[in-house]
């Protein structure tokens, strides 16, 4: 504990706050002039980079310029959803990771089904299902850009390196992961679109493979952009829910939580107190008061025709998920959040919260093992049944990813099969 102690005095002591200039940032809306208004340019750079611990004591204003980034990209991303025009959403035009390292089964055999989204991710990265309260299954789909998707297709040897964004002529590399819900109907809370999922011969229910087809909702995205400045060649990583995805516990924890030998003994329980609470949560039933939280489901999950589509080995329905938050989202976060739902008001998009963006902005350390601020990060419809644990942090996670060779993939676990 002394050195653990002794690293956090170094950080501290290091620090330097910028925090006029981080916050004049932080209320940009745009990265091209005029920056008071919500468009559909995403954000080249991210210029106020620190290198040391600072915000937790010092400058707590460091983190508002992330912020403000990864809205941004958020918004640029979802375009359509904002003016309501025709033609597709940004990610849209990313190209589905499957395809660029050839193993696509849902976009080979569910082809010629309708909308862009095709899904062959039916379960988390840790092989766990997670089920909605409609009873449908979250599923998920990974994308990258051009910038990418154009280096990847020089067929790099050895370590992976993605392009570093800079300037309006040099972009970024960004990719995206999503989570979804299909949808009974019509429903103006979600940025939607159409799409299929494929099932595999061995999660279907008849034993056969087959294409599900269907309305789907976002409910959770991950956004990943590698930049110029500071130490962006490490990425910046934001995430996004759909606002009425689940409570946050009474026991949950800041994210910079660091110094206790046990994240959570007593677990994440729901709130005492749910009277005042939003009732028609996503992944929570606030009437279910016996409902074990956070803890995923026994036994096989098998995929039908029939709605809503998740069911046992019997063609039972399958319990929903009780999940709760175990994190805290900052208080700046939050209110940053405000501002853009208020610029959002009317869209679909002003249903969606930033949870948090996680950058490099630590020395390295016992305490920030690859110096991730904030040390921890998850998302509840990604990486549900994870939050608890010690390691929970995109950027350290993400660190051991490699490729079907054993080399560095820069951080993308989609290039384990490249």
């Amino acid at each position: 504990m002394k050195q653990l102690f002794f690293w956090f005095c170094l950080a501290v002591l290091g620090a330097v706050g910028a925090v006029s200039a981080q916050d004049a940032e932080a209320d940009r809306f745009c990265a091209l002039p005029p920056h008071d208004q919500i468009c559909a340019a995403y954000p080249f750079d991210q210029t106020e980079f620190g290198d040391n611990f600072e915000y937790m004591i010092v400058a707590k204003g460091v983190q508002a310029p992330f912020d403000a980034f990864g809205w941004k990209g958020f918004v640029a991303l979802n375009w359509r959803d904002v003016r309501g025009a025709d033609g597709p959403d940004q990610w849209q035009n990313f190209t589905r990771t499957d395809a660029i390292v050839g193993l696509d089964p849902a976009g080979e055999t569910c082809a010629d089904a309708p909308g862009p989204l095709r899904f062959s991710d039916l379960v988390q990265a840790d092989g766990s299902s997670l089920i909605a309260q409609n009873g449908v299954p979250v599923v998920y789909e990974t994308r990258t850009n051009a910038v990418a998707a154009a280096y990847l297709n020089t067929a790099p040897s050895g370590d992976i390196n993605f392009p570093r964004g800079g300037d309006t002529e040099d972009r970024p590399a960004v990719h995206v992961k999503t989570s979804w819900i299909a949808l009974a109907g019509p429903d103006p809370r979600f940025i939607s679109e159409r799409g299929a999922v494929y099932v595999p011969a061995e999660d279907s229910l008849s034993a056969e493979a087959m294409c599900i087809e269907g309305a789907f909702g976002l409910v959770g995205m991950h956004v990943m952009a590698k930049v110029a400045s500071g130490n962006g060649d490490e990425w910046i990583w934001a995430t996004f829910e759909h606002r009425n995805t689940v409570p946050t516990s009474v026991h949950a924890r800041k994210i910079n939580s660091l110094f206790t030998k046990e994240l959570f003994p007593n677990g994440c329980p729901a709130p005492d107190d749910l009277s005042a609470e939003l009732q028609d949560y996503l992944l929570f039933d606030p009437t279910c008061e016996d409902c074990a939280v956070n803890q995923p489901l026994e036994g096989e999950v098998k995929w039908s025709q029939d709605w809503p589509h998740g069911v046992t080995p019997a063609g039972k329905p399958l319990m929903s998920n009780q999940i709760t938050r175990c994190w805290q989202i900052f208080d700046a976060t939050a209110r940053t959040n405000a501002k853009w739902q208020a610029k959002l008001q009317g869209t679909p998009l002003a249903q969606y919260q930033l949870i948090s963006v996680q950058w490099r902005g630590a020395q390295k350390s016992p305490i920030f093992e690859h110096g991730e601020l904030p040390r921890f990060l998850s998302n509840v419809t990604m990486e549900t049944f994870m939050q608890s644990d010690g390691t929970g942090s995109c950027l350290g996670c993400h660190a051991g990813a490699a490729t079907s060779n054993g080399d560095f993939a820069d951080f993308s676990f989609f290039l384990r099969d490249f």
